[in-house]
C-alpha cells in the first residue's frame, strides 16, 4: 500500500468519525461545545426546578392571603353587627321611658362600658400596638409587610 492510499483511507476514517469533511483537529472544539451544551441543559433543568418551587410558594401565599381576607371579612361583619347592637342599645337607653306606676325604686344602673378595659390603652398607661398602627391598616397589609 502506498502512502497516498494510506492517506486516502485515513481521510475516509476521519470523515466517518466527524460525519463530514471537518478535520480531526476540529473535534476538540466540537467536544467543548458539547460539554458547554450539557452544562447549560443542566442549569436550565435546575432553574426550572427552582421556578416550580417558587411558583408553589407563591400559590400557597395566595391561598394564605385569601384565607386571611376571608377571616378579615368575617371579623369585620361580626364587628359591624356588634357595633350596630351597641348603637341600638344606646338609642334605647337615650329614649325617655314612660314613668311606671309602680312605687318600687329602681336600682341604679352602672355603666358596663366603664367596667370593661379599653382595648387601645393598656393598664400600664401605654397604647397597644393595634392602636398605634391605626384603624385603617388591615391585617392583610400587615401580612404583606412581613413578606
Amino acid at each position: 500500500m502506498t502512502d497516498d492510499d494510506l492517506a486516502e483511507r485515513l481521510r475516509a476514517v476521519e470523515r466517518a468519525l466527524t460525519d463530514g469533511d471537518a478535520p480531526v483537529s476540529d473535534l476538540s472544539d466540537a467536544a467543548a461545545v458539547h460539554d458547554r451544551l450539557d452544562s447549560l441543559e443542566a442549569e436550565v433543568t435546575e432553574l426550572g426546578e427552582r421556578l416550580d418551587a417558587l411558583d408553589a410558594t407563591v400559590q400557597s401565599l395566595h391561598g394564605y392571603v385569601g384565607d386571611v381576607e376571608a377571616v378579615n371579612e368575617r371579623v369585620q361583619r361580626r364587628a359591624d353587627a356588634a357595633r350596630e347592637a351597641v348603637e341600638r342599645l344606646e338609642e334605647q337607653q337615650s329614649r325617655p321611658t314612660e314613668p311606671s306606676h309602680t312605687t318600687e325604686p329602681t336600682a341604679p344602673q352602672r355603666d358596663e362600658r366603664a367596667a370593661e378595659p379599653d382595648p387601645e390603652n393598656l393598664p400600664d398607661g401605654t397604647r397597644s400596638v393595634d392602636a398605634e398602627r391605626g384603624d385603617d391598616e388591615s391585617l392583610l397589609e400587615r401580612v404583606r409587610e412581613s413578606l
